[in-house]
């Protein structure tokens, strides 16, 4: 099967992608079905080539039945396939889906993106598997060079989450050895042939097109502009209109960011500040809010240094409102407390009471209800600053002081989002209290406001398993998973939920859908390798702990578990290999100087038995 798409960059290579320790022979034969496509951002934007495959396992689920299916991936097929978004409506949108304009306070976490790949790479194992099961497929991504950020993501995770099932991933890539490395973590990329046609180039736009396309552009039509945005910025810049593919650049970086596409958005910031002055004149409305746009993408995708830079050169000296000053100063406060490599509590501070300063002068300038709300939205900033200073009683009142402000101002009908933010954070405070029941209730509050927001059952979850209430936090945890795209984190509290319950197979079943979504977890070997032991299965057990230690080699807790299940085992060299470095990273730990000694008795060490004998009492006199 071949999907639309161009070449435009010379060949250097054709490799193919597969996991570290897989078998590293190519597969013999030809694929059974082949799937050639263009990851080129510049030609299909943020979900380039993935886009296709995603259409291509919605089309075939439903021609084939498998609306269940569908609907397990309702998250991803609305956000990659924009062109059918009205056909596949969001089943459970959060009120960061639905917040407009000033309403929308909360600004997706990078990790909602990730969710997102995860779920279109469990799309496409899950069509595998129900129509295809026996086949070998490969998909081969041409422009992989020029893929975004999440799309490069993707076929990295369709690399190693579908070696297993048969997906084998070859790109066409110019890159060294350590960019490919970084594009690809924890892959290995061997050469590959692949003698496949490459895909047609597609059709530019043309003046006709262009111009069918304007009316819906000049309306602001987001979705026009989300599916034509790399068309339109390649029709200007082939004629030599720069500011033009600038001012398309700029409502595509807006677009990205919007979605949490935040790589994505960054990549158009060099474009669009070209001619960014030019674009927003005099007007301080335009200036703050496309600089607040770049300043997002840019911060999220690890730029701190040139959004810091952005802010004091193209902000600070054109802004006079003090509404939107105090709105730069928070956005300064935050690069300190929350993005910088290295955070500076007290620039923090200096700029967010700078805010606060502001906007107190702001009121009779604006409307009183804007007012009101920004100066709460600035106050819910610094109680960040004071629980990340030790002041948890200051920021928990500046939560609820605020809160009540914007109900009797505003009513409960405005800013609903950032009430249930409130409410939220004035919960995660009363967690720091050890204040269970209170922090519950915010929880729920939260949850009322915001129904679907995936994280409030989370971390409500786990509040609920720390008090032993394992079947309500069991009963939350299932709607965390049903509200959100893939990750890992629910999967594994509600496998360590489901291990203190006994049921050791549902926990196993949880443990490995988490370490599938991020295979980077020695905990969760840990935790599998223990209930291997008390299930009797030594050898399950063992497997484990060598997951755990070669993931976290200087875990004290897996080795001295180890060390025990090789001296079960009789074999003393590698139990006492184990307990020899426990004891070097924990060496005050009497428990261990006692096991060691064991070992040595069974190597008939007697000398050595007594050593460590000595040594363990001596650990619990200076205790």
């Amino acid at each position: 099967m071949t999907l639309a798409a161009d070449v435009t960059a010379p060949i250097a290579a054709t490799l193919r992608l597969r996991p570290a320790g897989a078998d590293g022979a190519a597969p013999a034969g030809a694929p059974d079905r082949r799937f050639a496509i263009d990851a080129d951002f510049r030609h299909g934007g943020t979900w380039a080539g993935v886009a296709e495959l995603a259409e291509l396992a919605w089309r075939e689920l439903g021609e084939s039945g498998r609306d269940d299916l569908i609907d397990a991936h309702n998250p991803e097929l609305h956000m990659a396939l924009a062109r059918h978004r009205e056909r596949i409506a969001l089943k459970y949108a959060c009120l960061t889906e639905t917040a407009h304009d000033a309403e929308r306070t909360r600004n997706f976490p990078l990790d909602r993106a990730y969710r997102l790949v995860h779920g279109l790479v469990g799309l496409m194992l899950d069509w595998k598997r129900a129509l295809a099961p026996q086949q070998r497929w490969r998909v081969v991504a041409f422009g992989y060079d020029h893929a975004e950020h999440l799309a490069a993501r993707f076929f990295a995770e369709l690399a190693r989450r579908g070696a297993a099932h048969g997906i084998e991933v070859i790109v066409h890539s110019a890159l060294d050895a350590q960019a490919l490395a970084q594009r690809a973590p924890g892959l290995h990329a061997q050469a590959a042939s692949d003698a496949g046609a490459a895909p047609s180039a597609p059709a530019a736009l043309d003046d006709a097109g262009y111009a069918a396309l304007q009316p819906r552009l000049e309306r602001g039509e987001p979705l026009a502009w989300e599916i034509h945005a790399p068309a339109l910025i390649a029709y200007h810049r082939a004629r030599g209109e720069d500011a033009l593919a600038a001012r398309a650049s700029l409502r595509a970086l807006c677009l990205s960011n919007h979605y949490g596409y935040y790589h994505e958005s960054a990549s158009f910031a060099e474009a669009v500040l070209a001619h960014f002055d030019d674009m927003v004149g005099d007007d301080e409305d335009a200036r703050w809010n496309y600089i607040g746009n770049i300043f997002q993408g840019l911060v999220s995708a690890g730029r701190q240094e040139f959004a810091l830079e952005l802010i004091l050169t193209r902000a600070e000296p054109h802004l006079r409102r003090r509404e939107l000053r105090a709105k730069m100063h928070y956005l300064l406060s935050m690069i300190h407390l929350r993005y910088a490599r290295k955070p500076d509590l007290a620039l923090a501070e200096h700029y967010i009471l700078l805010a606060a300063q502001d906007i107190a002068a702001a009121r009779g300038a604006i409307d009183d209800a804007d007012q009101t709300f920004l100066r709460v939205f600035i106050d819910n900033g610094l109680a960040f600053l004071r629980v990340r200073q030790g002041r948890a009683r200051d920021a928990l009142a500046l939560c609820q002081e605020g809160y009540a402000l914007l109900t009797r101002e505003l009513g409960d009908d405005r800013h609903a989002l950032h009430r249930s933010v409130l409410q939220y954070n004035t919960a995660q405070v009363y967690v720091m209290l050890d204040r269970a029941e209170d922090a519950l209730a915010h929880y729920r509050k939260s949850i009322e406001m915001d129904p679907y927001y995936s994280e409030y059952y989370n971390e409500s979850g786990n509040l609920l398993q720390r008090q032993g209430r394992f079947e309500e936090a069991l009963a939350l945890y299932e709607l965390a998973v049903r509200y959100s795209a893939p990750y890992p984190e629910v999967h594994f509290n509600r496998g360590v939920c489901q291990s203190q319950t006994g049921d050791w197979e549902a926990a196993l079943a949880s443990f490995a859908l988490s370490l599938e979504l991020n295979p980077q977890q020695p905990e969760i070997h840990q935790i599998r390798a223990e209930i291997h032991e008390q299930s009797g299965d030594a050898d399950a057990a063992l497997a484990d702990y060598d997951a755990a230690i070669a993931l976290a080699a200087d875990s004290v807790a897996a080795r001295v578990n180890r060390a025990v299940l090789h001296y079960g085992r009789g074999d003393y060299a590698r139990a006492l290999a184990d307990m020899d470095r426990a004891i070097a990273l924990d060496p005050d730990n009497p428990e261990h100087y006692e096991n060691r000694a064991e070992i040595h008795k069974s190597m008939r060490r007697e000398e050595l038995y007594r050593h460590d004998l000595d040594r363990a009492e001596a650990c619990r006199a200076a205790a």
